[in-house]
């Protein structure tokens, strides 16, 4: 069977946050929110940071909650760590 993936990106149109439709055949779609500055707690301190809300919507006839939770966390790992995809 063929496995698909989209990306949705409403944040180029200043959608801070929503829910895409997985439309067939795909299997699952990210969907990416704008980038804004908001604050954020780091360990005792407040700092501002560029924040963004992401949305995975997923068919659970072909992907478990845990293999897609675990690829979300990845996606923000490297999100906030860039330089971990150097080799």
């Amino acid at each position: 069977a063929s496995r698909t993936f989209s990306i949705t990106n409403l944040g180029a149109f200043g959608v801070e946050i929503f829910t895409p439709i997985v439309n067939f055949p795909d299997n699952a779609i990210l969907g990416i929110g704008k980038i804004t500055r908001k604050p954020v707690v780091i360990g005792e301190d407040i700092a501002v940071r560029s924040m963004i809300y992401l949305s995975l919507v997923f068919n659970h006839k072909v992907v478990d909650g845990v293999p897609a939770a675990k690829f979300l966390n990845r996606v923000k790992e490297i999100l906030e760590n860039p330089e971990s995809l150097k080799s």
